[in-house]
């Protein structure tokens, strides 16, 4: 049964990707132009779904335009319904009784892949045998839903769902959010039906667990997007939460009747899983406006009370009645700025003491301002997006991209020491390794230059002055010869047996290549 269910999503995610890859622009194309019509949106999302088997995609597409600003929240949410309804006849076709198709498709998609020389025809072949991996999945299942069914060894656990539709609901939604799939779920739930395993007071239940499961899908791919696009991806969430939960706590006294007599079980969950995402388009569509602006209204309150607390617990510069002042915002700005470059180079001079501790707790406390550090890189960032509505000229906004761009560098470097060298350290002590004194004394001078350049950078930021593009590469070059050299020279102490090389070669060489990284950084990011 897991067998199957794993080639069903192979063969889905098999899809997916290969009209991702091979006709993405033309369903990018489709979406924008239908963005003015809420009925235009509804069917291209479908399209789009049944194209890719997967109403995720189709979501992660739209909250694109959306951040970009070349689809309204609207067209998206009522393209993320149709998208949901595309999935769901998407179901209904891959449970057809066809049971010679699996292996048409694979024969044909098998034979287009390997003979065309057309990439779309290739293209097009891995669309056909996706779709025969899932068929085939499909059949297996039902196969082996049979003898699960008769053996009657889950009647225990059926009992209780049956008792409380709650909790096959809550158990459905998990499971779909975990295969990311709620097609590959949906057809579960049927099959499981088709076989008389679960009733309707049952299935049903479950599959309104995998249509809410379903929405929570896209929720943590878009955490970093947009605030409006988020919110049309929660919009969509909360409008199935409302209708299913409507739904299933009337299904603990309502008996629920068959569709109609002529019906297989089976047939009967697919086609409740389309009229019900059929219902929540004719519903919900007019009301897309309305609800997102609302989310949207909610997201950007939390973004300000979250954006406050950063600020007031770690940016104690950051006055925010000066946000309407830029030229003074941007000058505490940086002076914040340049409180946490001093923090990182605090932290980064002290990070070889971390190989020469002796237990663990050393290495905890020399790490332990990493935390101020993320902080106040939060609170400055978010100060700064704030004030970028309120720029007056081109000349500010790049002022504000500098001292963000700062911000990110020393972050960056500080979670390099926290992070890499810390864990180089840890596994120095487990490992009861030392260097040897030549590899030590190298690793110090490189320490050293890239200390200096780190104050270089931090004093070229202080002074504004663009005079230092030389200084900078300078150093940088001097760095990399350090650090070839001292890899040369490791590797012949290697070749000499010497034995402290022996055990801590993999520890000295990550250790020259993360300085080498945070020297990168400061000089690439810095030359311009």
């Amino acid at each position: 049964m897991l067998g199957s269910i794993s080639l069903l999503l192979w063969g889905s995610f098999t899809v997916r990707a290969a009209v991702e890859g091979g006709f993405s622009g033309t369903l990018k194309t489709l979406l924008c132009k239908a963005a003015s019509s809420r009925p235009a949106s509804v069917t291209v999302g479908a399209l789009a779904a049944l194209t890719m088997q997967s109403a995720t995609a189709t979501a992660l597409l739209c909250c694109g335009f959306v951040s970009s600003g070349t689809m309204s929240s609207t067209a998206a949410i009522t393209a993320i319904l149709g998208a949901d309804l595309g999935s769901a006849l998407a179901a209904r076709i891959l449970f057809l009784n066809l049971s010679f198709l699996p292996a048409l498709f694979l024969l044909i998609g098998l034979a287009l892949h390997l003979s065309a020389n057309s990439w779309k025809i290739k293209t097009g072949g891995r669309i056909l045998i996706g779709l025969g991996i899932m068929l085939l999945s499909i059949q297996w299942m039902k196969q082996t839903v049979t003898p699960i069914a008769d053996a009657g060894i889950s009647e225990d656990w059926l009992s209780v769902m049956q008792s409380t539709p709650l909790i096959a609901f809550v158990f459905a939604a998990v499971i779909t959010w975990f295969a990311h799939s709620s097609v590959a779920i949906v057809l579960v739930i049927a099959s499981l039906a088709q076989t008389g395993l679960v009733d309707s007071q049952l299935s049903i239940p479950m599959l309104l667990g995998a249509n809410v499961g379903a929405g929570f899908i896209p929720l943590p791919l878009v955490s970093r997007s947009e605030l409006r696009a988020r919110s049309t991806v929660l919009c969509n969430l909360i409008l199935r939460s409302v209708a299913t939960l409507c739904l299933i706590f009337t299904l603990q006294w309502w008996f629920v009747p068959p569709l109609t007599g002529q019906l297989e079980p089976g047939v009967e969950i697919v086609t409740l899983h389309i009229l019900f995402n059929l219902l929540l388009v004719i519903l919900f569509t007019p009301f897309a406006t309305f609800v997102s602006d609302r989310i949207f209204a909610w997201l950007e309150q939390q973004a300000a009370q979250q954006s406050s607390l950063y600020i007031n617990t770690a940016g104690a510069g950051l006055d925010i009645n000066l946000i309407t002042k830029p030229g003074e915002a941007l000058a505490a700005a940086k002076r914040e700025a340049l409180r946490l470059g001093d923090l990182t180079e605090n932290m980064f001079s002290e990070a070889l003491n971390m190989f020469s501790a002796e237990d663990k707790s050393e290495i905890y406390l020399l790490t332990e301002s990493d935390k101020e550090l993320n902080s106040r890189n939060k609170a400055i960032h978010s100060y700064l997006s704030r004030l970028r509505q309120s720029l007056n000229n081109i000349n500010q906004e790049k002022e504000l991209d500098k001292i963000l761009q700062f911000s990110s560098t020393m972050e960056n470097i500080g979670d390099t020491v926290s992070h890499n060298l810390a864990r180089l350290a840890h596994k120095k002590i487990g490992r009861n390794a030392s260097f040897s004194k030549p590899g030590m004394s190298e690793i110090e001078a490189i320490h050293k230059s890239v200390h200096q350049l780190l104050t270089l950078v931090i004093n070229r930021f202080a002074s504004g002055e663009v005079d230092l593009k030389k200084p900078l590469k300078r150093k940088f070059h001097e760095i990399s010869a350090l650090c070839e050299e001292s890899v040369n020279n490791h590797r012949r102490r290697l070749s000499d047996n010497t034995a402290t090389s022996i055990e801590s070669s993999s520890i000295h060489q990550d250790a020259v290549r993360d300085l080498l990284q945070v020297a990168t950084w400061l000089s690439v990011r810095n030359s311009t």
